[in-house]
Protein backbone atom coordinates (compact mmCIF):
# COMPACT_ATOMS: atom_id res chain seq x y z
CA UNK A 1 0.00 0.00 0.00
CA UNK A 2 3.02 2.24 0.02
CA UNK A 3 4.79 4.11 2.77
CA UNK A 4 2.40 7.01 2.93
CA UNK A 5 -0.90 6.19 4.55
CA UNK A 6 -3.73 8.60 3.94
CA UNK A 7 -5.98 9.85 6.69
CA UNK A 8 -9.34 8.87 5.22
CA UNK A 9 -10.46 7.14 8.42
CA UNK A 10 -9.55 10.19 10.47
CA UNK A 11 -11.51 12.53 8.17
CA UNK A 12 -14.53 10.26 7.79
CA UNK A 13 -14.55 9.21 11.44
CA UNK A 14 -13.99 12.75 12.64
CA UNK A 15 -17.01 13.97 10.69
CA UNK A 16 -19.09 11.11 12.03
CA UNK A 17 -18.06 11.64 15.64
CA UNK A 18 -18.66 15.37 15.29
CA UNK A 19 -22.16 14.64 14.00
CA UNK A 20 -22.78 12.32 16.96
CA UNK A 21 -21.62 14.98 19.44
CA UNK A 22 -23.78 17.69 17.88
CA UNK A 23 -26.79 15.35 17.69
CA UNK A 24 -26.48 14.40 21.36
CA UNK A 25 -25.88 17.98 22.44
CA UNK A 26 -23.65 16.98 25.33
CA UNK A 27 -21.57 13.87 26.02
CA UNK A 28 -20.38 13.36 29.60
CA UNK A 29 -17.73 10.80 30.69
CA UNK A 30 -20.01 9.28 33.36
CA UNK A 31 -22.94 8.85 30.98
CA UNK A 32 -23.76 5.96 28.64
CA UNK A 33 -23.26 8.28 25.67
CA UNK A 34 -19.54 8.32 26.49
CA UNK A 35 -19.29 4.57 25.93
CA UNK A 36 -21.19 4.91 22.65
CA UNK A 37 -18.70 7.58 21.58
CA UNK A 38 -15.76 5.28 22.43
CA UNK A 39 -17.36 2.45 20.44
CA UNK A 40 -17.84 4.72 17.43
CA UNK A 41 -14.30 6.09 17.72
CA UNK A 42 -12.95 2.55 17.61
CA UNK A 43 -15.26 1.42 14.81
CA UNK A 44 -14.88 4.47 12.58
CA UNK A 45 -11.24 5.42 13.11
CA UNK A 46 -8.89 3.13 15.03
CA UNK A 47 -10.03 -0.35 13.94
CA UNK A 48 -10.26 0.50 10.20
CA UNK A 49 -6.83 2.14 10.32
CA UNK A 50 -5.32 -0.92 11.99
CA UNK A 51 -7.03 -3.24 9.51
CA UNK A 52 -5.76 -1.32 6.53
CA UNK A 53 -2.26 -1.01 7.95
CA UNK A 54 -2.13 -4.78 8.44
CA UNK A 55 -3.13 -5.35 4.82
CA UNK A 56 -6.65 -6.61 5.51
CA UNK A 57 -8.24 -3.77 3.52
CA UNK A 58 -6.14 -3.74 0.36
CA UNK A 59 -9.05 -3.29 -2.06
CA UNK A 60 -11.39 -0.39 -2.67
CA UNK A 61 -14.33 -2.72 -2.15
CA UNK A 62 -13.10 -3.66 1.31
CA UNK A 63 -12.41 -0.07 2.31
CA UNK A 64 -15.82 1.10 1.11
CA UNK A 65 -17.52 -1.81 2.89
CA UNK A 66 -15.90 -0.78 6.17
CA UNK A 67 -16.60 2.93 5.68
CA UNK A 68 -20.27 2.49 4.75
CA UNK A 69 -20.92 -0.08 7.49
CA UNK A 70 -19.38 2.12 10.18
CA UNK A 71 -21.43 5.11 9.02
CA UNK A 72 -24.49 2.87 9.21
CA UNK A 73 -23.41 2.03 12.78
CA UNK A 74 -23.20 5.75 13.52
CA UNK A 75 -26.75 6.23 12.21
CA UNK A 76 -27.81 3.31 14.42
CA UNK A 77 -26.57 5.24 17.45
CA UNK A 78 -28.47 8.34 16.38
CA UNK A 79 -31.70 6.30 16.56
CA UNK A 80 -33.66 5.06 19.53
CA UNK A 81 -32.98 1.34 20.11
CA UNK A 82 -35.23 -0.90 18.04
CA UNK A 83 -35.54 -2.72 14.72
CA UNK A 84 -34.39 0.21 12.56
CA UNK A 85 -31.32 0.85 14.72
CA UNK A 86 -30.46 -2.87 14.75
CA UNK A 87 -30.73 -3.12 10.96
CA UNK A 88 -28.36 -0.17 10.65
CA UNK A 89 -25.88 -1.89 12.97
CA UNK A 90 -26.07 -5.20 11.07
CA UNK A 91 -23.68 -4.32 8.18
CA UNK A 92 -20.80 -3.85 10.65
CA UNK A 93 -21.49 -7.35 11.97
CA UNK A 94 -21.43 -8.80 8.46
CA UNK A 95 -18.21 -6.99 7.56
CA UNK A 96 -16.52 -8.28 10.72
CA UNK A 97 -17.50 -11.86 9.83
CA UNK A 98 -16.26 -11.37 6.26
CA UNK A 99 -12.91 -10.10 7.60
CA UNK A 100 -12.70 -13.11 9.91
CA UNK A 101 -13.17 -15.41 6.93
CA UNK A 102 -10.35 -13.66 5.08
CA UNK A 103 -8.11 -13.91 8.15
CA UNK A 104 -8.84 -17.64 8.45
CA UNK A 105 -7.83 -18.21 4.83
CA UNK A 106 -4.62 -16.28 5.47
CA UNK A 107 -3.95 -18.34 8.60
CA UNK A 108 -4.18 -21.59 6.64
CA UNK A 109 -1.42 -20.31 4.33
CA UNK A 110 0.77 -19.04 7.17
CA UNK A 111 3.65 -20.68 9.03
CA UNK A 112 1.50 -20.72 12.21
CA UNK A 113 4.00 -18.77 14.29
CA UNK A 114 2.90 -17.06 17.50
CA UNK A 115 2.66 -13.82 15.52
CA UNK A 116 0.32 -15.50 13.01
CA UNK A 117 -1.86 -16.80 15.84
CA UNK A 118 -2.05 -13.38 17.49
CA UNK A 119 -2.94 -11.69 14.20
CA UNK A 120 -5.71 -14.23 13.63
CA UNK A 121 -6.95 -13.85 17.21
CA UNK A 122 -7.64 -10.16 16.60
CA UNK A 123 -10.08 -11.05 13.80
CA UNK A 124 -11.45 -14.06 15.69
CA UNK A 125 -12.42 -12.02 18.75
CA UNK A 126 -13.45 -8.87 16.91
CA UNK A 127 -16.96 -9.86 15.64
CA UNK A 128 -18.17 -10.07 19.24
CA UNK A 129 -17.86 -6.27 19.39
CA UNK A 130 -20.16 -5.56 16.42
CA UNK A 131 -22.53 -8.32 17.61
CA UNK A 132 -22.75 -6.65 21.02
CA UNK A 133 -23.39 -3.29 19.33
CA UNK A 134 -26.16 -4.95 17.28
CA UNK A 135 -27.66 -6.38 20.47
CA UNK A 136 -27.45 -2.97 22.13
CA UNK A 137 -29.22 -1.25 19.23
CA UNK A 138 -31.89 -3.97 19.20
CA UNK A 139 -32.37 -3.28 22.91
CA UNK A 140 -31.85 -6.98 23.57
CA UNK A 141 -29.82 -8.00 26.60
CA UNK A 142 -29.22 -11.78 26.51
CA UNK A 143 -28.66 -13.85 29.67
CA UNK A 144 -30.15 -11.11 31.79
CA UNK A 145 -27.24 -8.70 31.41
CA UNK A 146 -27.93 -5.00 31.81
CA UNK A 147 -27.83 -2.81 28.71
CA UNK A 148 -24.65 -1.05 29.87
CA UNK A 149 -22.79 -4.39 30.13
CA UNK A 150 -23.79 -5.21 26.55
CA UNK A 151 -22.52 -1.80 25.40
CA UNK A 152 -19.28 -2.22 27.37
CA UNK A 153 -18.82 -5.59 25.68
CA UNK A 154 -18.99 -3.81 22.32
CA UNK A 155 -16.26 -1.42 23.48
CA UNK A 156 -14.14 -4.22 25.00
CA UNK A 157 -13.97 -6.22 21.78
CA UNK A 158 -13.14 -3.21 19.60
CA UNK A 159 -10.19 -2.22 21.80
CA UNK A 160 -9.00 -5.14 23.94
CA UNK A 161 -10.41 -7.70 21.50
CA UNK A 162 -8.96 -6.28 18.28
CA UNK A 163 -6.54 -3.41 18.78
CA UNK A 164 -4.55 -4.94 21.64
CA UNK A 165 -3.79 -8.18 19.71
CA UNK A 166 -3.02 -6.07 16.63
CA UNK A 167 -0.44 -4.13 18.64
CA UNK A 168 0.91 -7.36 20.11
CA UNK A 169 1.33 -8.87 16.63
CA UNK A 170 3.38 -5.83 15.62
CA UNK A 171 5.51 -6.26 18.75
CA UNK A 172 6.11 -9.95 18.07
CA UNK A 173 7.00 -9.19 14.46
CA UNK A 174 9.96 -7.04 15.52
CA UNK A 175 12.20 -9.92 16.64
CA UNK A 176 12.16 -13.28 18.38
CA UNK A 177 10.12 -13.00 21.57
CA UNK A 178 11.73 -13.87 24.87
CA UNK A 179 10.13 -16.28 27.34
CA UNK A 180 8.39 -13.49 29.28
CA UNK A 181 7.21 -11.82 26.09
CA UNK A 182 5.65 -15.08 24.92
CA UNK A 183 3.97 -15.25 28.33
CA UNK A 184 2.55 -11.76 27.79
CA UNK A 185 1.20 -12.83 24.41
CA UNK A 186 -0.57 -15.87 25.82
CA UNK A 187 -1.93 -13.87 28.77
CA UNK A 188 -3.54 -11.46 26.29
CA UNK A 189 -4.83 -14.20 23.98
CA UNK A 190 -6.38 -16.17 26.83
CA UNK A 191 -7.35 -13.16 28.93
CA UNK A 192 -9.65 -11.59 26.33
CA UNK A 193 -12.16 -14.49 26.19
CA UNK A 194 -11.55 -15.34 29.87
CA UNK A 195 -12.93 -11.95 30.92
CA UNK A 196 -16.13 -12.62 28.98
CA UNK A 197 -16.43 -16.08 30.56
CA UNK A 198 -15.74 -14.68 34.02
CA UNK A 199 -18.36 -11.94 33.74
CA UNK A 200 -20.90 -14.45 32.40
CA UNK A 201 -20.19 -16.87 35.26
CA UNK A 202 -20.72 -14.08 37.79
CA UNK A 203 -24.05 -13.29 36.11
CA UNK A 204 -25.14 -16.87 36.88
CA UNK A 205 -24.07 -16.61 40.49
CA UNK A 206 -20.82 -18.57 40.25
CA UNK A 207 -18.29 -17.77 42.95
CA UNK A 208 -16.41 -14.59 41.88
CA UNK A 209 -13.00 -16.28 41.85
CA UNK A 210 -13.36 -17.07 38.13
CA UNK A 211 -14.06 -13.44 37.19
CA UNK A 212 -11.20 -12.33 39.46
CA UNK A 213 -8.80 -14.81 37.85
CA UNK A 214 -9.84 -13.73 34.34
CA UNK A 215 -9.46 -10.03 35.16
CA UNK A 216 -6.03 -10.71 36.69
CA UNK A 217 -4.85 -12.66 33.64
CA UNK A 218 -6.08 -9.93 31.27
CA UNK A 219 -4.59 -7.14 33.38
CA UNK A 220 -1.20 -8.85 33.62
CA UNK A 221 -1.16 -9.35 29.84
CA UNK A 222 -2.05 -5.71 29.22
CA UNK A 223 0.51 -4.52 31.77
CA UNK A 224 3.09 -6.69 30.04
CA UNK A 225 2.36 -4.99 26.71
CA UNK A 226 2.61 -1.58 28.44
CA UNK A 227 5.98 -2.40 30.08
CA UNK A 228 7.24 -3.85 26.79
CA UNK A 229 6.65 -0.48 25.14
CA UNK A 230 8.34 1.38 27.99
CA UNK A 231 11.45 -0.69 27.32
CA UNK A 232 11.27 -0.03 23.57
CA UNK A 233 10.99 3.73 24.22
CA UNK A 234 14.48 3.62 25.75
CA UNK A 235 16.02 2.22 22.56
CA UNK A 236 18.06 4.53 20.37
CA UNK A 237 17.30 5.20 16.73
CA UNK A 238 13.55 5.59 17.10
CA UNK A 239 11.85 8.85 16.03
CA UNK A 240 10.89 11.06 18.97
CA UNK A 241 7.17 10.85 18.13
CA UNK A 242 7.35 7.05 18.39
CA UNK A 243 9.12 7.24 21.75
CA UNK A 244 6.51 9.71 22.99
CA UNK A 245 3.70 7.45 21.75
CA UNK A 246 5.31 4.40 23.39
CA UNK A 247 5.50 6.21 26.72
CA UNK A 248 1.91 7.38 26.23
CA UNK A 249 0.80 3.80 25.59
CA UNK A 250 2.72 2.65 28.68
CA UNK A 251 1.06 5.23 30.92
CA UNK A 252 -2.49 4.96 29.52
CA UNK A 253 -2.67 1.21 29.01
CA UNK A 254 -0.86 0.61 32.29
CA UNK A 255 -3.33 2.81 34.17
CA UNK A 256 -6.29 1.15 32.45
CA UNK A 257 -5.04 -2.33 33.34
CA UNK A 258 -4.36 -1.43 36.98
CA UNK A 259 -7.94 -0.16 37.24
CA UNK A 260 -9.17 -3.39 35.64
CA UNK A 261 -7.14 -5.40 38.15
CA UNK A 262 -8.57 -3.48 41.09
CA UNK A 263 -12.10 -3.85 39.72
CA UNK A 264 -11.58 -7.57 39.20
CA UNK A 265 -10.71 -7.98 42.89
CA UNK A 266 -13.67 -5.90 44.12
CA UNK A 267 -15.42 -8.96 45.60
CA UNK A 268 -12.50 -9.43 47.98
CA UNK A 269 -11.19 -5.88 48.37
CA UNK A 270 -14.07 -3.51 47.52
CA UNK A 271 -13.27 0.07 46.54
CA UNK A 272 -16.30 2.34 46.56
CA UNK A 273 -14.99 4.69 43.86
CA UNK A 274 -14.69 1.87 41.29
CA UNK A 275 -18.31 1.94 40.12
CA UNK A 276 -19.22 0.96 36.56
CA UNK A 277 -19.63 4.61 35.43
CA UNK A 278 -16.20 5.49 36.82
CA UNK A 279 -14.72 2.39 35.22
CA UNK A 280 -15.89 3.27 31.74
CA UNK A 281 -14.96 6.91 32.24
CA UNK A 282 -11.42 6.10 33.47
CA UNK A 283 -10.57 2.55 32.39
CA UNK A 284 -12.38 2.88 29.06
CA UNK A 285 -10.82 6.24 28.22
CA UNK A 286 -7.31 5.12 29.20
CA UNK A 287 -7.58 2.01 27.04
CA UNK A 288 -8.90 4.08 24.15
CA UNK A 289 -5.92 6.41 24.34
CA UNK A 290 -3.45 3.59 24.95
CA UNK A 291 -4.30 0.97 22.33
CA UNK A 292 -6.19 3.34 20.04
CA UNK A 293 -4.47 6.70 19.67
CA UNK A 294 -0.95 5.83 20.81
CA UNK A 295 -1.01 2.32 19.31
CA UNK A 296 -1.83 3.69 15.86
CA UNK A 297 0.79 6.45 16.19
CA UNK A 298 3.47 3.88 17.04
CA UNK A 299 2.76 1.33 14.35
CA UNK A 300 1.22 3.21 11.43
CA UNK A 301 4.52 3.69 9.58
CA UNK A 302 5.95 0.30 10.56
CA UNK A 303 2.83 -1.53 9.36
CA UNK A 304 2.56 0.59 6.21
CA UNK A 305 6.16 -0.25 5.28
CA UNK A 306 5.37 -3.97 5.58
CA UNK A 307 2.43 -3.76 3.20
Amino acid sequence: MGKHVNNWEVISGGLGLGLYWVWKGSVQPLEKDWVELLVLLGAMVFVPMAMRLSGALNTKTGRWAVTLSTWALLLAYLQEPGIVAALLALPWVLVSIWLLGNAFQKLLLSTMTLTDKVQFAAYLYFPIGPLAAFSDRLDWAPLGFSSIIILLTAAHFHYAGFLLPWILANLLGRNTASFWQQGVAWAVLLGIPAVAVGITSAQFGVDPWLETFAATLMALGGLGVAVWHAGLALESGLPMYQKFAMLGLFLCLGTGMILALLYGWRSYFPLSFLSIPWMYALHGTMNTLGVGLFGILIYRKISADKH
